[in-house]
């Protein structure tokens, strides 16, 4: 398997590692998550022949950073969420994509998010509150949020995505917890909801739980954004 390097940048206060795959070029495209320097470098290995560069911003509190309203906790002892999402999205969009690009003098072609659980939540809302990202992916995202389908439903795009992938674990909807039961419908909701709408979408029902194979769930959405 290849192993591409991974750079440790600074933007908008945020650490950001950066991986650029193979034949990259300044309008490579660029795709922004959320994941961990290992899972970074994992997921630029499960992509060796598209050529893009992956930004992953390092977010330490994801309850308040992803969540478009406020809400009770999910779990015991767990924060509750903060419903910072609106105040992030500007914050990537504003400060730390033209300083990540200006950086690295790079004009992608287009800009995509892939976010995963909380991050995939984000993801999805970027459609409705963000102009940055032309490609989404949601994967095995949070869009059991109390209030999500009703907001995904009663919303515009504020611009259409021209891409947009969905998919969840065969195994999450069995969750003991009432509030995350609810997650495969609403993911396949939202994936009919957008392609109704003109969005070019993809949902994929993955083997597995919340937290299986993150890193290759994560590889297929960004390949499939990528075509």
């Amino acid at each position: 398997m290849t192993q591409f390097p991974i750079r440790t940048l600074q933007a908008a206060g945020k650490t950001v590692y950066l991986a650029e795959t193979a034949d990259c070029r300044p309008d490579s495209p660029l795709v922004l998550t959320f994941l961990s320097q290992k899972e970074t470098a994992e997921l630029a290995a499960l992509l060796p022949e598209i050529p893009l560069r992956l930004a992953a911003v390092d977010e330490p509190d994801w309850e308040a950073a992803f969540t478009p309203w406020a809400a009770p906790r999910a779990f015991k002892g767990a924060a509750d969420f903060g419903g910072g999402a609106d105040d992030y999205l500007a914050m990537l969009e504003q400060r730390l994509l033209p300083q990540l690009e200006a950086e690295l003098a790079i004009q992608p072609a287009w800009r995509g998010l892939a976010g995963f659980s909380l991050g995939g939540l984000l993801a999805a809302y970027a459609a409705y509150r963000s102009g940055a990202f032309a490609r989404l992916a949601a994967v095995s995202a949070s869009l059991w949020f109390d209030g999500w389908p009703e907001f995904a439903a009663e919303h515009a795009f504020r611009t259409p995505p021209q891409r947009a992938y969905f998919s969840v674990g065969d195994k999450e909807k069995n969750s003991r917890n009432p509030r995350l039961a609810c997650v495969e419908d609403n993911i396949r909701a939202t994936a009919e909801l957008w392609r109704q709408r003109g969005v070019n979408t993809r949902f994929e029902l993955n083997p597995g739980g919340h937290v299986a194979e993150v890193a290759q769930r994560m590889a297929r959405a960004v390949a499939w954004l990528a075509k």
